[in-house]
């Protein structure tokens, strides 16, 4: 950090902003990009740092507020993001700039939309340089090289030429000539491509230009063959140089379609044509799944609910003397087994008793405890299948609990049921939605700073938009549930010290009944593993609520339990009995 310090005062650099972004604004992003975490001893998955000459700042959100107050390095001032007492980045940036300063970042990383939102903000033009912290970062990691590969039709069912037809409709209907498109997992959905540049994100490092005739798809070299190469080519896609797409770009005439809050500011920056700014059109597409998708993710969850309901037996029956890294590992064994699975789709969360309250916890060599006969283990895990990806949070009861664990573990479960079962009118969208899961907490005085719900990918991010559940809008205008889009379900509630507590499952969007109000929507659960009825406060469930688990758990048992040993099988019938 003091390094950073000395070559921005000797470079007259006031700021210097560090985001958690490679030169796509993915979620997870490979370890060369990851200066943020180096600087700052902050190693969660958002997170954005600004160094001054003496001060430096670390905004997050609720998320990581109790990891970040652990991790940062002592002279970094945590910024709580949504706390009224706290400006943001952009707020404070404009105050504490004039017009004579000079602003720091590196343009490939920065998102345009921040840097042309901070542009509104101020009465003059923004002054900025990058620098050269090569020095600072001495053994900085390679940037990922990996092979890309076609993804099979037999698990997505749609053609990339399918896809380009559909996006080139939406480019004409917009008046645009080009589509510029930078983020991984749009890309990999449009061309079929799938990769392993990013830990749990099957993607590859790439970019396109999708024109109304031919389109360009710019790879690193030596990430695919002459094959790869053919294949596209058959459908006017050429495969280009990654690096050579900001001299292409600036070459575009006419208009071009591009999505500022997915695109880098020296991508932007190199465009001279007309542009139009509009969220991708492929985030809308990819998030209605069809019938093939649906088909196959239903396939992944069967597997993914045997491996989980597996390893929850062997955990309450087996298990003797382990710790947090060494369950979440078994768990891992137990996917492994499964035919088609890939990789995990995210780090697992692995917390025991207060580290649960942690909401993105990830046990450390150093933080890393056994679990003992007693109170609450949360897990968060999930599974990147070829034919779908998994995303389940459970609650396993370790032994004897506190009054205060057993009411909280059923609060969060009746906002969790309540979702689980919301029927509404087309239209509705997830911000009206949001209340269903927190309203039992409120009526406590309790509630969480994490959405309750977000779009999954097929075969992709496991967080993927454009919908998503919770109580407030980020951007744009939100976006309506379709009949097609799965979104996962995860209330939860956190008390520093004590406990964590969340359940999910992924629910898909379905039409039901249609009639003079119009189309009613709901959810059909796709998440198949028992919620631990050791931990259920009976007398705080209604019959309705106890109806729900019930139906649940009966449906859990019929889809996995001649996947099962015998003992297995029985122990599964205990655990989903009727209540």
């Amino acid at each position: 950090m003091k390094e950073l310090q000395k070559l921005l005062k000797l470079n007259q650099i006031k700021y210097y902003i560090v985001p958690t972004d490679d030169d796509h604004q993915s979620e997870y992003v490979g370890d060369y990009y990851q200066f943020r975490s180096y600087l700052s001893g902050f190693d969660g998955s958002a997170g954005t740092l600004l160094v001054g000459w003496d001060k430096a700042y670390l905004w997050t959100d609720g998320r990581y507020f109790l990891q970040a107050e652990r991790q940062l390095n002592p002279d970094i001032q945590l910024m709580k993001m949504g706390d009224e007492k706290t400006p943001s980045l952009l707020e404070f940036l404009a105050d504490n700039i004039s017009e004579n300063d000079i602003l720091g970042f590196d343009a490939k990383v920065m998102r345009t939309s921040l840097i042309l939102e901070l542009q509104k903000k101020l009465d003059f033009s923004l002054r900025f340089k990058d620098i050269d912290f090569s020095y600072i970062w001495k053994d900085r990691p390679e940037k990922s090289h990996e092979e890309a590969m076609i993804y099979d039709i037999q698990y997505h069912g749609r053609s990339t030429l399918e896809k380009l037809e559909d996006i080139r409709e939406y480019m004409s209907s917009n008046d645009c000539d080009f589509h510029i498109v930078s983020s991984l997992d749009d890309i990999a959905w449009i061309f079929n491509i799938r990769g392993s540049d990013i830990t749990y994100c099957p993607t590859v490092l790439s970019f396109a230009i999708i024109g109304q005739e031919k389109a360009s798809l710019y790879l690193q070299k030596g990430t695919y063959d002459e094959q790869f190469i053919e294949v596209f080519k058959k459908i006017k896609v050429s495969i280009k140089d990654y690096d050579s797409i900001y001299d292409d770009v600036s070459k575009l005439g006419g208009t071009v379609l591009c999505d500022f809050n997915r695109m880098n500011y020296a991508l932007y920056d190199s465009i001279e044509a007309k542009i139009v700014n509009s969220d991708n059109p492929s985030q809308y597409f990819k998030a209605i799944k069809n019938d093939i998708e649906i088909k196959n993710t239903k396939k992944a969850h069967i597997k993914d609910g045997v491996a989980v309901t597996k390893f929850m037996y062997w955990l309450k029956n087996e298990a003797e003397n382990e710790t947090e890294l060494s369950i979440q590992e078994k768990l891992l064994s137990f996917r492994k087994k499964q035919k088609l699975f890939m990789q995990p789709s995210f780090a697992t969360i692995c917390g025991y008793k207060d580290h649960g309250a942690i909401v993105h916890y990830h046990s450390t060599e150093e933080t890393n405890v056994i679990v003992k006969k007693e109170g609450l283990l949360l897990i968060d895990s999930g599974g990147q299948y070829l034919d779908g990806t998994t995303d389940i949070t459970r609650m396993f009861v370790m032994g004897d609990l506190t009054d205060r664990e057993r009411r909280d573990f059923t609060l969060v479960l009746k906002g969790f049921l309540n979702l689980m079962h919301a029927e509404f009118l087309y239209g509705t969208n997830g911000t009206q939605l949001d209340i269903l899961a927190r309203m039992p907490l409120a009526r406590y005085g309790l509630d969480f700073r994490h959405g309750t719900g977000h779009g999954i990918g097929h075969f992709l991010n496991v967080h993927e938009g454009p919908q998503s559940i919770r109580p407030r809008n980020l951007s744009g205008t939100p976006i309506a549930f379709e009949a097609g889009m799965i979104t996962s379900d995860e209330p939860g509630v956190y008390i520093a010290g004590s406990h964590g507590i969340r359940h999910e499952n992924e629910l898909l969007c379905v039409n039901l009944e249609k009639n003079e109000y119009g189309q009613f929507m709901g959810f059909e659960t796709i998440t198949y593993v028992p919620i631990d009825l050791d931990g259920v406060d009976i007398s705080l469930l209604n019959e309705e609520e106890k109806n729900w688990l019930n139906e649940y758990h009966q449906m859990v048992y019929d889809k996995i339990h001649t996947h099962l040993t015998k003992k297995e099988e029985q122990w599964l019938k205990h655990y989903t009995r009727k209540i």
